[in-house]
């Protein structure tokens, strides 16, 4: 009776265990303002949707190359005017609801998407899409006008390529997406977490290894850290330098290291004085010290890079105009007099909190432009209205952020470069404009040789940057702190929490 209740106490006890390694906890700084990627344009939406519940028809793997998903193969056939992608489908694969992924649903995502009824914040990077046109139910045309030529790479990376079931509610998938991907949706508690199940019908065999992921929020960095020490946590993704150092020699703990498609900006709002003067723009990028701003944020030299474009080192298109703007306070207090502030001036810098990162980088910056007599104040912005005043109705003057750049070069300048009114004013929120710089970023979009697009966007990046449109400051690599017997994490060049792979030693 005794060695039978010791064996149930066993089974009983394994049991638990292997429940246990079935699941995993993850700590995000964010919370999502909504989880249906053709309504929102936040990145920490987009962290948890991509490749987890909506599946695009491609994909970026960890090494940066593009690799098919939901598509299996495609061609490009040159019209003249116009290009034709056509896909080939991947047979067999189920929405999490139960309906058949075929055509239809790749033409009634990408219909919606730039439907302007839909005012879909993400739809400016396919305006080149003429139509989407059902060839059967398992093939698929795109023609574009023109070439088309980031199409390949927006397919595998933008914010809104995810394939949808056709028909659905656009507001329903706020709350609750349907995709392909290998988790499900199952509950969100606001303030709390998100909750992702085991999609057990999903068309690549063997995954996902883990059967629930709780996504819980949790913006305070000692809080997050006290949580992965304990237990509570399992991973705590894009930790902060200070609490990676104080866990790389905890054996039961290690952390992954490398770079991330992040660029650290600080934006002017280039239609506000003084910063619709170009003198005022470029003295601000000679008051900063990036190499001070990396020691003070990353801790360590190897996990921040100093970067001087709008683009992500990793990418083959990338240009390295770091030493543009070098640290010269007595240029940058030259050019404020000879733009008519020799006693510089006052100002805000707008800074988003959770993240502690971009806080402490405006610190710094708000110090060193002090030295060079501009007066800063900050003040600290939650992150939903962070997005409705800065990012939305452009009321700011300065603010630090980070944005998700892509291997694609034609997806970091859309939005930011050519959305403009009729009027041509920039439509984007640091309200830059310049239409000699439009003419060029459709020159690449209309050739698929590698060669020209690299000189293209060299002279888009170099235009850029003699403009000071921003001040650009690093690429903060990626620090993911995690419990040491979780395996199979990758990095991957975009903006995206991989959870597909990823599973606990010996299971």
């Amino acid at each position: 009776m005794f060695l039978v209740a010791v064996v149930l106490l066993l089974v009983g006890l394994s049991a638990l265990s292997q429940g246990r390694e079935g699941e995993l906890t993850v700590a995000l700084m964010a919370e999502p303002d909504g989880l249906n990627m053709l309504l929102t344009p936040a990145a920490a939406s987009f962290q948890i949707v991509m490749y987890n519940i909506n599946e695009p028809l491609l994909r970026y793997t960890a090494d940066r190359k593009i690799e098919p998903l939901l598509a299996t193969s495609y061609e490009v056939a040159d019209r003249g005017d116009e290009t034709y992608y056509t896909f080939h489908l991947r047979e067999g694969v189920l929405f999490h609801n139960g309906a058949k992924f075929t055509a239809y649903d790749v033409k009634y995502t990408f219909d919606t998407l730039l439907d302007p009824n839909t005012a879909s914040p993400n739809a400016s990077l396919f305006s080149f899409v003429k139509e989407v046109d059902v060839i059967d139910p398992l093939t698929v045309r795109f023609v574009t006008e023109g070439v088309g030529a980031p199409l390949i790479g927006y397919l595998a990376s933008a914010k809104g390529a995810g394939i949808i079931p056709q028909g659905l509610d656009m507001d329903a998938l706020r709350t609750h997406p349907i995709g392909t991907g290998p988790f499900e949706f199952s509950e969100w508690s606001p303030g709390d977490h998100i909750t992702l199940v085991k999609n057990d019908h999903y068309w690549q065999p063997g995954l996902p290894h883990l059967d629930k992921v709780i996504c819980r929020f949790i913006p305070d960095q000692a809080a997050s850290l006290a949580a992965l020490r304990s237990g509570s946590v399992d991973l705590v993704d894009r930790m902060v330098g200070e609490n990676a150092l104080q866990i790389e020699n905890d054996p039961s703990l290690k952390v992954i290291s490398g770079p991330q498609n992040l660029v650290q900006i600080l934006a002017m709002n280039d239609s506000r004085p003084p910063f619709d003067n170009v003198l005022v723009r470029r003295a601000i990028c000679y008051a900063i010290n990036r190499d001070e701003i990396i020691a003070a944020t990353d801790l360590k030299a190897e996990w921040g890079s100093p970067v001087g474009s709008h683009m992500t080192p990793l990418s083959p298109y990338y240009v390295d105009l770091v030493g543009r703007y070098p640290h010269d306070p007595d240029k940058a207090r030259a050019l404020l007099a000879q733009a008519g502030y020799p006693h510089g001036f006052e100002t805000t810098i707008y800074l988003p909190q959770p993240y502690q990162f971009h806080v402490r980088t405006g610190q710094i910056i708000a110090d060193e432009l002090r030295r060079v007599g501009i007066d800063c104040k900050l003040q600290v912005l939650e992150w939903g209205q962070w997005l409705d005043r800065v990012y939305k109705q452009w009321d700011y003057d300065m603010t630090v952020i980070a944005h998700d750049v892509s291997i694609e070069p034609a997806a970091n300048f859309t939005k930011g470069f050519e959305r403009v009114s009729d009027d041509g004013a920039s439509t984007y929120y640091w309200q830059y404009a310049n239409p000699y710089l439009r003419d060029l970023l459709t020159l690449g979009r209309n050739t698929n040789d590698f060669n020209e697009r690299r000189t293209i966007y060299a002279m888009v990046q170099t235009l850029i940057s003699d403009d000071a449109v921003m001040a650009w400051i690093q690429v903060p690599h990626q620090l993911e702190g995690m419990n040491a017997r979780l395996m199979g994490y990758h990095i991957l060049p975009l903006y995206v929490l991989d959870l597909g792979s990823i599973y606990w030693e010996g299971e």
